[in-house]
């Protein structure tokens, strides 16, 4: 088998360490992905038989030492970014909460005990760098040729109820499913109401991650199944809809179909994890509106204000700006389409989202939420993306620059400025209306 590669730099450092008497092993993540064929940019070390003192020192060789405290014995060095040092350690739970330990670093750990308070069997490798032998004391090679996710031990799995997510995650990421001892253990754990001892910073990353990985779906209905979704996600779940419409039955199975094909093209967006966070929230206002015959008015009006209200994940102004005005606006553009798209209609839309969305953002959602119904046909997204081509070519996709501002307006001695913004709201439907900037001013003077 081909040689796990690190940087040069990282090799001097490990060779340093172990004429220093200490033993070098990767862990974690980078063997697992070593094993799969896949690229790591982040490696975690384990270092046996040197104290932290010791370690610190060698590192301070190398360049800068950043630690995180003696009583984790966690070391970056600036010299080599992605790289994590640390002694190995035996974590104790003592509170409720995800960073509820106590540590107890012990550099002359059994390889095994060291390994054993690693989550799942695929994450419990070690790598020896001296020796290039991979120690798997848990069968987690085999676990990834069976593309399965086990526990490594229950009692510790329980102890950390962020793990939950992480293995939301990792059937995302790795298309894995779980054993029925790892399934059972989770859904124990979310009945017991562990989840709401996770900060929401930490939800929001692993999230990210099942977002962003190749096959979303499976990471969001593995925590349906354990009922482990939001409430606002859960409420799709219930809300059927029309048949003739979706036959794909419910809004979470649209919506994980959506979210899907929204991972196919999300390398050809502006912003790709906002727009996978679109994909799962573009139809959370349909609960709320839906007709017992399945119809859902205005549901992505409603969505927004949903949004607004119950979406508490997402923090970042910009990233809810996008959010909120993609959910607002995924109907738009198809329903434009379905007639012929007037030109100021689309420029009209162009300057609400302006600084928000780019309209092929927008487009690109309106494609993924069509096509994720299994009533549509390719030639109706032909038919769909030629009328967007073509009105992008006739009138761009940047909204036009006003005529006229509000310093116009205080030239022309509009006295009420309370009145501003609705003046220059209807002045730029003027502007779009094809008025020049004179005869817009005198149209505002004259009330019209």
């Amino acid at each position: 088998m081909r040689k796990l590669k690190c940087s040069k730099l990282a090799q001097e450092i490990f060779d340093a360490i172990e004429e220093e008497g200490g033993s070098v092993y990767l862990v974690g993540g980078v063997v697992r992905d070593y094993m799969m064929k896949r690229t790591n940019k982040d490696y975690d070390i384990e270092v046996f038989h040197m104290s932290y003192a010791h370690l610190v020192e060698v590192l301070s060789c190398f360049g800068q030492v950043m630690t995180f405290g003696s009583s984790f014995a966690i070391i970056h060095l600036d010299q080599l970014p992605g790289y994590e040092f640390a002694l190995p350690r035996v974590e104790y739970k003592t509170g409720t909460k995800h960073q509820d330990f106590s540590i107890e670093i012990d550099p002359e750990l059994p390889l095994e005990k060291a390994a054993s308070r690693r989550d799942f069997t695929i994450n419990a490798l070690m790598y020896e760098y001296k020796t290039g032998v991979i120690y798997d004391f848990f069968d987690g090679i085999g676990d990834l040729q069976r593309k399965q996710l086990r526990i490594v031990n229950t009692e510790k799995f329980k102890e950390d109820p962020l793990r939950i997510l992480r293995a939301a995650s990792f059937i995302a990421r790795y298309d894995l499913t779980c054993t029925q001892e790892t399934f059972d253990e989770c859904q124990a754990m979310v009945k017991e109401g562990m989840l709401e001892d996770i900060s929401r910073e930490r939800v929001f990353e692993e999230y990210n991650k099942i977002l962003m990985a190749p096959h979303p779906s499976a990471g969001f209905i593995f925590l349906r199944d354990i009922h482990a979704l939001p409430s606002y996600l859960e409420a799709l779940v219930h809300t059927n809809q029309r048949l003739d419409y979706h036959p794909e039955g419910n809004v979470f199975n649209h919506t994980m179909l959506v979210l899907d094909l929204a991972a196919l093209t999300k390398k050809d967006v502006s912003d790709p994890l906002s727009f996978m966070w679109s994909a799962l929230l573009h139809d959370i206002g349909k609960p709320a509106v839906t007709t017992p015959d399945g119809h859902a008015l205005y549901h992505d009006i409603v969505g927004a204000k949903v949004f607004d209200q119950e979406v508490d994940l997402i923090q970042g102004k910009k990233m809810r700006n996008y959010v909120r005005t993609m959910i607002a606006y995924h109907m738009r553009l198809m329903n434009m389409a379905r007639h012929h798209i007037r030109p100021i209609t689309y420029k009209r839309l162009l300057k609400e989202i302006e600084g928000k969305v780019p309209v092929r953002d927008l487009m690109m959602l309106s494609r993924c939420d069509k096509l994720g119904r299994g009533a549509i046909t390719y030639d109706t997204i032909m038919e769909f993306d030629k009328k967007m081509e073509d009105i992008m070519a006739k009138c761009g996709t940047e909204a036009e620059e006003p005529l006229v501002t509000g310093q116009d307006l205080i030239d022309a001695r509009f006295e009420d400025r309370s009145l501003y913004r609705t003046l220059l709201e209807k002045a730029y439907d003027m502007q779009l209306a094809g008025y020049s900037k004179e005869k817009i001013l005198r149209g505002l003077k004259n009330g019209k």
